[in-house]
């Protein structure tokens, strides 16, 4: 099965490829878990955010309790 992936630009304008590991819905949140391509062991979890218009957006998730929350319903190895 192929990875599907996202390309971003980092803080120097340099693009990194990133793995999508996985998807979650919780409490209403949409979250994604994801890695750059070339090293999968640093996963990065995001909340997708949608704006009145239905423009998605990502925002990296820091609060401690939302991380216990995807860490305890994922099928990842953190």
């Amino acid at each position: 099965m192929r990875d599907r992936t996202m390309v971003f630009s980092d803080e120097n304008g340099n693009k990194v490829e990133y793995a999508i590991l996985e998807q979650k819905l919780i409490c209403g949140n949409e979250y994604v878990a994801m890695a750059p391509v070339n090293e999968r062991s640093n996963i990065e979890i995001y909340k997708i955010k949608f704006d009145k218009d239905w423009n998605e957006s990502l925002s990296e998730v820091e609060s401690e309790t939302e991380i216990k929350m995807y860490k305890e319903v994922s099928s990842l190895s953190f």
